[in-house]
């Protein structure tokens, strides 16, 4: 178990290419917006978003979803995340860019937030998400981070996963084991995220 803790979370983190386009109605909060168009056996979880990225129009919500396993009556939490991107009055590109999924507990979203992560003046999405470890071996919080850029390849918005910056910002485990050794996590707030941009030379607003 010790080991599987250092594997990199990236792996828990599924992308997705496509975009659908959906209609928002006069007078319709964010929230309920985005509970609309949930996906299957989900709530929305952290908190709905609706801001600018890059100038743009976008409503960030995270879905935590109840799935299982084929041939498995244990059921698993797995929290999609989903851009939407506003093309004109009231029409939204709805893009599901990832999946964070059960690793040794349930995924929890802790931070969600747009800063300077490359060599560009644009800012980047930016996702930490957590994992209690609640273990015979070891005890304690796993803590991943993801990264990505605004792009309009293909002639559409979406959102693409910048794995090497994700990867320099991953928090790792603030755990202890059952051998007595422990170690903290070294990314877990976006507070914690911005310090280390600031620290490899990305200029922050």
């Amino acid at each position: 178990m010790r080991h599987c803790i250092y594997i990199a979370t990236l792996l828990l983190w599924t992308t997705f290419s496509f975009g659908q386009t959906v209609q928002r109605q006069k007078g319709e909060t964010a929230v309920q917006f985005a509970t609309r168009f949930k996906p299957d056996s989900s709530i929305l979880t952290y908190k709905v978003v609706e801001t600018k990225w890059n100038a743009f129009p976008v409503i960030l919500a995270f879905y935590d979803q109840i799935y299982k396993l084929s041939d498995d009556q244990q059921t698993y939490h797995r929290i999609v995340a989903t851009i939407y991107f506003e093309l004109s009055n009231y029409r939204y590109s709805k893009d599901p860019i990832g999946t964070i999924d059960t690793e040794g507990g349930d995924p929890t979203i802790e931070a969600a937030f747009f800063a300077n992560a490359n060599t560009g003046l644009a800012t980047e999405l930016i996702i930490v998400a957590s994992w209690e470890q609640r273990h015979y071996e070891v005890d304690g919080t796993l803590y991943g981070t993801f990264v990505y850029e605004h792009s309009t390849a293909n002639g559409r918005f979406n959102a693409k996963f910048l794995k090497d910056i994700s990867e320099k910002l991953d928090g790792g485990c603030e755990c202890s084991w059952s051998d007595g050794t422990s170690k903290k996590a070294k990314f877990k707030t976006e507070a914690d995220i911005k310090a280390e941009l600031i620290r490899l030379g990305y200029q922050q607003q």
